[in-house]
């Protein structure tokens, strides 16, 4: 395997982000386009955002991080699961501070932790599954805590539902398990044997799922 495969390996949750003031933040009711405190927005990406989205992912990620070519893949596999949060700002060109991008996954996919660590998620997008599975969440680390992580999560949740998906899952880690029970997710099981080189990035790997049904 090329060493930038073994760099797309799959991931969820910010590796930093914490957990926001309760109703600090939220999406806009009856919004396609939502706003965070009036100057986050979160939207859909589009093609030309990804060279942006791309930096982002290697200052959240750095040897975890998915390569260009790689989240171009994931827009083209699922583009209304790929969401990014826009800072607005009154002077000078909006800057994308967050992210998050899913596929769909069968519930009994993967079935072992090497397949989490050897497959590219682009790859292991499944059409007629009935799971989105997160590939990836982040935010940019001056912003976090926020709120914007969570708003993050809870679009992409939206997203499974309106598709009629069965399950949203991604793998947490220590940091960003709390965010995660926030947004709903309950644990699955421990991944302990996943990302032993990445420790630092990745510190207590665990599988997160929530019902959308």
């Amino acid at each position: 395997m090329k060493q930038n495969e073994r760099m797309e390996r799959s991931r969820g949750g910010a590796p930093d982000e914490s957990l926001p003031p309760a109703g600090r933040l939220g999406p806009a009711s009856g919004a396609s386009s939502r706003t965070v405190a009036a100057r986050v927005l979160i939207r859909p990406a589009r093609p030309d955002d990804l060279e942006e989205a791309t930096r982002l992912e290697r200052r959240v990620w750095g040897s975890l991080a998915a390569t260009l070519n790689e989240l171009q893949r994931r827009l083209f596999a699922l583009p209304e699961a790929f969401l990014l949060a826009e800072l607005q700002r009154a002077e000078g060109t909006p800057r994308i501070v967050g992210m998050t991008n899913g596929l769909l996954w069968t519930r009994d996919f993967p079935r072992s932790y090497l397949e989490y660590e050897r497959m590219v998620p682009s790859s292991s997008h499944n059409p007629r599954g009935d799971v989105l599975y997160l590939a990836s969440i982040g935010v940019d680390e001056a912003l976090r805590g926020r709120g914007i992580g969570l708003t993050l999560l809870k679009a992409t949740i939206e997203v499974g539902r309106k598709r009629h998906l069965k399950y949203s899952r991604l793998i947490a880690n220590q940091r960003s398990r709390a965010l995660c029970v926030r947004a709903g997710f309950e644990a699955v099981r421990p991944l302990t044997r996943l990302y032993r080189e990445h420790r630092k990035v990745m510190p207590q790997p665990l599988l997160m799922e929530i019902p959308l049904l």
